[in-house]
């Protein structure tokens, strides 16, 4: 569990450092000050050794494209990670947990040819990780991911050249599970009914149906069905057959793929992008609950974003009447050309609220 996070260079940030981070992680702020950049460095930082997750973060924003022309590439997936898109920086992201160990993974783009020439022999290090295809060093554009935590270190590279793109050496599973929902890209019915399955299969499934009972009370029990041979989460809230949970409503699809996450993620993390996305305010006090309560369960920490006053005043609601507050909001702000962020713990928020300042 993350208790301090650190990023230099990576998008909009030229460095910034939040800190006191408990299991409830609330980001606010105005439009463009980094809210969902942050999530994204997070997610990178996850993934420990894998390079291709810079690629996966723009995948969340619809950017998938890249281009080759005259043999050399003109625009390459990472270039937006850069702050003010200069490539000569290098990307920085640090995360301690709590026990105060620390991994520091740094990104840079590869441009000397000098150096370009050497990676083939590095990457061949070792008998048992040769490079898998040759790679074309005059046309090849590579980003360079070096970690350093504990005893531990490495680089790996996601290369573009002629052959296509690819990650060489092979990384090592994340350290931990990790997932972002984002808020333009809707989870996939199938992919939230594989994670119900999980749940199902250790005896856990009540987990989901109680949360989903905040939405939708007639809901008595919860089933995998296939029509069109594609699984769907069903629920039974006494018509003659089973409702598909998108049917019953966006909120309702949103509540469960939020509880579904926390709930594969044990030991991990969960981020989400605009969490009241499709739920209505009148039940935001209840889904912090059910969150609060699913994410001490299984040990999940969550950070999620958001613009609604309401999502932050049912927060603190929630975890006030919990008894056990371990919820934080952290409030981005831009100042002159940086941007901070400023923790409301449970007094400074419940102050805040009570006087009407502005915390989101």
């Amino acid at each position: 569990m993350y208790k301090s996070f650190k990023v230099s260079n990576f998008r909009c940030f030229q460095e910034l450092t939040l800190n006191d981070l408990e299991r409830v992680n609330l980001i606010t702020g105005l439009n463009n000050v980094g809210k969902t950049a942050l999530l994204e460095a997070m997610f990178i930082h996850c993934g420990a050794y894998n390079p291709e997750l810079t690629m996966r973060v723009n995948a969340f924003r619809g950017l998938e494209t890249f281009k080759l022309e005259l043999g050399q590439w003109v625009e390459t997936p990472w270039d937006t990670i850069f702050n003010n898109f200069d490539i000569s920086k290098t990307v920085e992201i640090e995360g301690k947990d709590e026990a105060g160990d620390q991994r520091l993974l740094r990104l840079r783009v590869v441009r000397q040819p000098a150096e370009l020439g050497k990676i083939p022999q590095s990457i061949q290090h070792g008998p048992d990780r040769p490079v898998r295809v040759p790679i074309s060093t005059e046309t090849a554009q590579i980003l360079e991911l070096e970690y350093k935590q504990k005893n531990r270190k490495g680089k790996h590279y996601l290369i573009f050249d002629p052959s296509g793109l690819r990650t060489e050496p092979i990384p090592p599973s994340p350290p931990f599970p990790a997932f972002f929902l984002a808020a333009r890209v809707r989870q996939p019915l199938e992919k939230d009914a594989e994670r119900f399955g999980k749940l199902d299969i250790e005896g856990q499934q009540d987990t989901l149906l109680k949360a989903l009972k905040v939405i939708e009370p007639r809901l008595r029990r919860l089933a995998i069905a296939l029509p069109g041979g594609v699984p769907v989460i069903h629920g039974d809230i006494g018509l003659s057959k089973l409702v598909p949970l998108p049917v019953m409503g966006e909120g309702t699809a949103r509540l469960a793929s939020l509880v579904l996450a926390i709930s594969n993620a044990p030991n991990g993390i969960v981020l989400v992008d605009e969490i009241e996305n499709g739920l209505h305010y009148s039940i935001l006090t209840r889904m912090w609950q059910a969150i609060g309560e699913a994410a001490k369960q299984f040990n999940t920490q969550v950070f999620s974003t958001t613009h609604s006053l309401e999502c932050i005043v049912a927060a603190h609601k929630a975890f006030t009447e919990s008894g056990h507050y371990d919820f934080r909001v952290h409030r981005l702000e831009r100042v002159k050309e940086t941007i901070q962020a400023v923790t409301y713990d449970q007094e400074s928020l419940a102050a805040t609220i009570e006087t009407n300042l502005e915390v989101r």
